[in-house]
């Protein structure tokens, strides 16, 4: 009967998470914002602002941040698109379907413990200005509940969205999923997270998508950072058998005073040390020091254009 019992947990815990995992996390289809395949940025944004609560009388719209913080480098200012606000970003040059991801999306969530505060939005594309293709997006949020103005989501639950990675990450896309050869420009539609059947958005299968809301504020709904365009030479993912060969640690699990290993191929890696609760401890050049107490570690490791990301658990 026990037996059972957690089978019944492990296959509910592993049929819930469908799609790939939070920013900088094995298999994210996400990017830094410091990645060296982004080549370009936004150059220009037209905006038509949404309402602060999209079901109330009144007209207040978003005010948060203007057209600069659409575009440019990723730099934490953000343009606030209100409920069902909507922007278009243009480019100095067609971003063309290359092999792997083509651009990316940064919006401003961020994680608390071991969940993310995320705000949604669709994402289309065109090569004229006129005719937008839509990403074909995918919710699996419980919408028995809505998700208040301070709840989070899980990003395992969501496909096609901006805004799915906390920042600095991006969340990729590619033009083959659609199968356009090229665009010039991006369109971002802000979600508007009620599960409110009147007035909430729905997924590309037709399912309420629960985000945040409402958020009555100047900052109402979809915050976004930056649009970057990608050169399609993205991190690589893995499966997990050749991520376990592929290990650049030496082991998981140290005793208290003992310091991490890199295997010598990985020498000159870009390292970094997070606690459990995503704190970045420190980053080094070339090795890890003694971590400080027992606990658990998450050890990134970037190198050639590769992402490894291991857990380190010290006793």
């Amino acid at each position: 009967m026990r037996f059972i019992a957690i089978a019944i947990i492990f296959t509910t815990l592993t049929c819930s998470a469908q799609f790939d995992g939070a920013g900088g996390e094995l298999g994210s289809k996400s990017i830094d914002k410091d990645n060296s395949s982004i080549t370009a940025w936004a150059t220009s944004a037209v905006i038509q602002r949404g309402k602060l609560q999209i079901n109330q009388s009144n007209n207040s719209l978003a005010t948060l941040g203007d057209s600069s913080g659409a575009i440019g480098p990723f730099d934490g200012n953000v343009l606030s698109l209100g409920d069902s606000g909507v922007v278009t970003l243009g480019f100095d040059e067609p971003i063309i379907n290359s092999e792997g991801y083509d651009f990316a999306v940064f919006e401003n969530g961020f994680r608390v413990g071991f969940s993310y505060y995320l705000e949604l939005a669709h994402v289309e594309v065109s090569d004229n200005g006129t005719d937008f293709v839509r990403f074909p997006s995918e919710s699996l949020s419980d919408t028995s509940y809505q998700t208040d103005n301070f709840g989070y989501t899980e990003p395992e639950k969501l496909k096609n969205l901006a805004g799915k990675h906390q920042a600095p990450y991006g969340t990729l896309f590619d033009l083959e999923e659609i199968g356009l050869d090229q665009i010039n420009y991006i369109r971002i539609v802000d979600v508007i997270g009620s599960v409110n059947d009147s007035f909430g958005t729905r997924d590309s299968k037709g399912r309420i998508i629960n985000d945040p809301w409402p958020t009555p504020f100047a900052s109402s709904g979809f915050d976004l950072d930056a649009v970057a365009v990608v050169n399609g030479a993205m991190l690589s993912v893995l499966s997990q058998t050749a991520y376990n060969k592929a290990n650049p640690l030496v082991s998981n699990t140290l005793r208290m005073g003992e310091r991490a290993q890199l295997k010598p191929e990985w020498e000159g890696s870009e390292l970094s040390c997070r606690d459990i609760n995503g704190r970045v401890l420190n980053r080094f050049d070339s090795e890890l020091p003694t971590l400080p107490t027992t606990g658990i570690y998450i050890i990134t490791v970037k190198k050639d254009n590769q992402l490894w990301v291991q857990k380190i658990t010290v006793y």
